[in-house]
């Protein structure tokens, strides 16, 4: 690993610009208003401010919800195109002004440049591109033919009319694009959406409320609201919140679940992962490292998708470890924004905190240290260099609990099942990948595994494609999100049968009487028994009800039930 610039002062500031042009007040129907309070957002990098943002509290908070709840019924019935023209518009925005929502993402999250737009601005572009282009084949109304033969007169159809006023809880390791890909899912399912981003990294969200305004959203359809937790926890409970989604830990996510049972509002929880990758004996093993090295460390680790598990086959495992270690080895550190550099700073000081804890559990417990280990001495931020084990085993944290840091373990093991089973051995279901030139086996494990999406020969890219899903099981969380069947969660699955006969009965309402109960009892034998003798004597036995049949049952309906006689 290539700590950058020996002679550098790392106690000087780093290539940060000055001041930031993110308006910090609150986006609320329509409008920049102004809070509470004021949150100071700093720069992981060198801990200086970077800009200040207005505090909902109370009051506001009711203000974001309120208008969310105005906008809806206009919203719902917004025509897709129109939809689609105004994600049209924030593309191009985004496009315009993505230099500078890289900049920022780098300042206030720490990424390097290179990650801050090829991950979150090249994955957003993508998201908006993609749903300004299709509507969703998943909410399209669907017909659907009645099973039963007494019901064959029916109309039957799924429509997935929208919830309304959707509460998005958004994380501070990808801050532009999950609020953006859950607020596209919520919008494009017809709801209207509160967004509560994280106070780690507010500026971003701001950013991306700035360009929904100049792209033309109508007032009150996304309102954005900087909060402390005491005033996330009461839009939770609120009972005009529909639906809630929420991306961060399984703690937080258990006290959602809770605070959401109070009114059975619909939830979306991404909880985390501990993602394993899998290295067959016939791998590339050029590129399982290189893919390791960068899914392990991208983003310093922080990333629910991150690979945090590695399980090699015995054959292949000092070949590989070594690769993995030199490529490591000659990772740059430091400032985000310069071109250069590779890795830079964790977000947050309690998260390097928590990773450092992981650390030390797997050093007491024999663990051996390939590189990193422990932060940079003499330098501001909260920088940790990759750190790569061995000598690993299931009873540390490394191997069973989320790091969320730039730590990849390494196990060998002896064959396919060992691997799959200790793979499975986990909390978490969200990705996981498989790494072999054989595509047999890969299918096989795959369907093994358990997890939300499992990858072959690559690791963590399904979040940035649109027609995917995201989520998993287990402590992963519940639901999912975007893609066709991720938006299904948003939407209410209705189901409209519809049946216009003139007939003034059916066979089974009141009265009832012994014909009715006798016609019935015979129709089981002709619906559901077996042999084409046994069911024409039923059919024959039942004369005296057959009037009774053709005034209540439709001439579908026997048809039907004629078929199954001879079926």
């Amino acid at each position: 690993m290539v700590d950058r610039g020996p002679e550098v002062d790392h106690n000087a500031p780093m290539n940060l610009i000055p001041e930031t042009t993110i308006d910090g007040r609150l986006i609320i129907d329509g409008k920049r208003l102004e809070g509470e309070g004021l949150l100071i957002s700093k720069s992981p990098t060198t801990l200086e401010p970077i800009g200040e943002v207005h505090l909902a509290q109370a009051v506001r908070c009711d203000e974001a919800i309120s208008a969310a709840e105005r906008a809806f019924p206009l919203w719902r019935e917004t025509p897709n195109r129109q939809k689609q023209r105004i994600l049209r518009s924030a593309r191009q925005i985004l496009l315009r002004r993505a230099d500078e929502a890289a900049h920022l993402l780098s300042r206030e999250k720490g990424s390097p440049l290179m990650e801050s737009m090829g991950v979150e601005i090249l994955g957003s572009l993508g998201i908006l591109d993609y749903y300004s282009r299709h509507e969703s084949p998943a909410l399209r109304s669907k017909r659907v033919a009645a099973h039963g033969p007494l019901l064959a007169s029916k109309r039957n159809a799924f429509h997935f009319p929208p919830l309304g006023p959707t509460l998005v809880i958004s994380p501070w390791n990808f801050p532009f694009l999950i609020p953006l890909s859950d607020t596209i899912s919520a919008l494009t399912a017809g709801n209207t959406v509160v967004l509560r981003p994280s106070t780690a990294t507010p500026l971003v969200a701001l950013l991306l409320g700035e360009i929904f305004l100049e792209a033309g959203l109508p007032p009150g359809v996304l309102n954005i609201v900087v909060s402390r937790t005491a005033q996330a926890e009461e839009m939770i409970v609120d009972p005009r919140i529909q639906t809630i989604m929420f991306t961060g830990s399984v703690s937080v996510g258990k006290r959602i679940m809770e605070l959401a049972a109070r009114n059975l509002t619909n939830i979306v929880l991404e909880l985390g992962g501990k993602d394993p990758m899998i290295v067959l004996k016939d791998a590339d093993v050029e590129r399982a490292a290189r893919g390791a090295v960068w899914t392990a460390f991208m983003n310093c680790g922080q990333s629910c998708a991150s690979i945090e598990r590695a399980y090699i086959a015995r054959e292949i495992a000092p070949a590989f470890i070594d690769r993995i270690v030199a490529l490591t080895r000659g990772l740059r550190v430091g400032d985000p924004l310069d071109p250069e550099t590779d890795i830079g700073p964790m977000t947050t000081l309690g998260q390097l905190e928590s990773v450092l804890g992981h650390l030390e559990d797997a050093r007491t417990r024999g663990a051996e240290f390939l590189t990193g280990g422990g932060r940079i001495e003499g330098r501001l931020g909260y920088f940790l260099p990759p750190t790569v084990l061995t000598r690993v085993d299931h009873t540390m944290k490394v191997m069973t609990e989320e790091t969320f840091g730039p730590v990849l373990p390494i196990m060998a093991v002896a064959d396919e099942d060992e691997a799959i089973a200790r793979a499975n051995d986990s909390e978490y279901g969200l990705t996981a990948s498989v790494w072999t030139r054989d595509r047999r086996a890969a299918a096989r494990i795959a369907q093994r595994l358990e997890a939300g999406t499992v990858t072959v020969n690559d690791h963590m890219y399904s979040f940035t494609e649109p027609t995917a899903i995201w989520g998993g099981i287990k402590k992963t969380g519940a639901g999912r999100s975007h893609g066709p069947y991720g938006l299904l969660h948003l939407v209410n699955q209705k189901y409209i049968s519809s049946d216009f006969r003139r007939t003034k009965q059916q066979l089974w309402w009141f009265p009832y009487g012994s014909a009715k109960t006798k016609a019935i009892g015979k129709s089981l034998t002709l619906l559901f028994g077996t042999g084409i003798r046994r069911k024409l004597k039923t059919l024959f036995a039942m004369r005296p009800a057959w009037g009774l049949l053709i005034r209540t049952v439709s001439p579908r309906s026997l048809f039907r039930i004629a078929r199954r006689l001879f079926g």
